[in-house]
């Protein structure tokens, strides 16, 4: 749209808004049936004011919309919430971040679709709206917030160590390994990085778990064992590595 059609635009809504004020013209003005007939911003719910002389808001004016079935998070209160007798306390914690990971993964398909159209269309940093740019910054503190409140609930490192070492228990078993979990000790160096000591026949044996990756530490040599997720091909090693 042109400049001078915004122009056009903004006197014309001034001249019916002036005229809605004096009550002159009500039954006489035209009604619109498309939705965001004014606006250039289609998640604007209407409730935010603005200035008619801004370019960015010239016509951005409707009414506050009112979303059926749509509940506000806060208007759940914890107290409603804890009383709430039609789930045990457990459905409702596990509800709860079942139902916030589908948001999750809702907002982040939403997310991966406008990285997709900006890059196909060329576009820079600058098409983006002054809201836009304060949004994103509080996107990452959200999701910052979001993130130790996870870890509240669920301590990462500590989970993804143990599962390693049932992973190893069980590979180590189908090698003709036995092991049993008080056996194996383990030091978290980094997130998804684990030093593995494991005690066969009282000497210690060392792996490494990096990202995925399983190690056998010996004591001449280290030998990649590959993913842990690829079974098959592990035991097939440490078949080979305990027959020695």
């Amino acid at each position: 749209m042109k400049l001078e059609e915004r122009v056009d635009i903004r006197e014309y809504i001034k001249k019916i808004a002036k005229e809605m004020d004096e009550g002159s013209t009500t039954g006489n003005i035209a009604t619109y049936e498309t939705p965001n007939a004014f606006t250039g911003d289609e998640e604007d719910d209407g409730t935010t004011a603005v200035d008619l002389t801004d370019p960015e808001y010239a016509y951005s004016i409707k009414a506050p919309k009112k979303r059926r079935n749509s509940v506000k998070l806060h208007e759940l209160s914890y107290k409603n919430y804890k009383r709430d007798e039609s789930k045990s306390a457990v459905q409702k914690i596990n509800h709860n971040i079942l139902e916030v990971n589908k948001k999750i993964r809702e907002l982040a398909q939403k997310l991966n679709h406008s990285i997709k159209l900006k890059s196909e269309q060329n576009l820079s940093d600058s098409v983006h709206w002054k809201r836009t740019n304060e949004a994103l910054r509080k996107m990452h503190q959200r999701i910052s917030v979001l993130s130790e409140k996870a870890n509240e609930l669920y301590d990462l490192k500590e989970a993804t160590g143990e599962q390693v070492k049932r992973d190893l228990i069980e590979l180590l078993k189908d090698a003709g390994v036995q092991v049993r979990p008080e056996d194996i000790d383990y030091n978290t160096v980094s997130m998804d990085h684990y030093e593995i000591d494991v005690m066969m026949d009282g000497e210690p044996v060392a792996f490494d778990y990096n990202k995925g990756q399983l190690i056998y530490m010996g004591y001449n040599e280290e030998i990649p064992l590959g993913s842990i997720d690829q079974k098959e091909a592990i035991v097939a090693e440490l078949t080979k590595i305990f027959e020695k």
